[in-house]
């Protein structure tokens, strides 16, 4: 057996393989084409979630950060939980910027992303295209209306579509 002196630090050793991804995923298809011709940054989203306009955390919400495919399906790149204090970890995502097209801005780049946030007792929350820019966190606290007595759950979902901005139609 061996024991380890308590003057001597401890030393860990990563146990994690390197696996070969596989390329099976339309979107990581995509994304792998865009790598080819594209810049890929990093930007991160920060999401609280809290409810009676944000005086009180909801411990135990699903937080979901997907991107739609052309054909309209959905692919979750983050399925999280929420803890104690409403919180869920800063989640990192690609920022793709194609330099060769003219329709998108040299200043102003960014890639969209949707939010899910569900919890049990409250109306599921959407915000559709919801913008991510290159080493830039955007923080999003949502604030959950709970279900009426009697109410259901899937019948109030609420859902925000951020709109295009007067930058993007003057980049065309």
């Amino acid at each position: 057996m061996y024991r380890r002196n308590r003057n001597t630090p401890y030393l860990a050793r990563n146990k994690i393989k390197k696996t070969q991804t596989t390329t099976e995923s339309p979107l990581l298809n995509e994304v792998i084409l865009l790598e080819n011709s594209s810049r890929i940054q990093t930007g991160y989203v920060n999401v609280t979630v809290n409810t009676a306009l944000g005086a009180l955390p909801v411990p135990d919400a699903v937080v979901t950060l997907y991107v739609t495919d052309p054909e309209g399906n959905e692919e979750a790149l983050y399925h999280l939980v929420t803890d104690i204090s409403g919180k869920v970890p800063r989640m990192a995502v690609p920022v793709v910027y194609d330099p060769e097209n003219p329709l998108e801005s040299s200043e102003y780049f960014f890639t969209t992303y949707n939010l899910r946030v569900q919890a049990i007792g409250y109306y599921t929350q959407n915000i559709i295209d919801l913008r991510v820019f290159p080493d830039i966190t955007t923080n999003f606290n949502i604030n959950l209306i709970p279900v009426r007595q009697g109410g259901d759950e899937d019948t109030g979902q609420r859902t925000l579509i951020i709109p295009s901005s007067p930058i993007d139609e003057s980049n065309v």
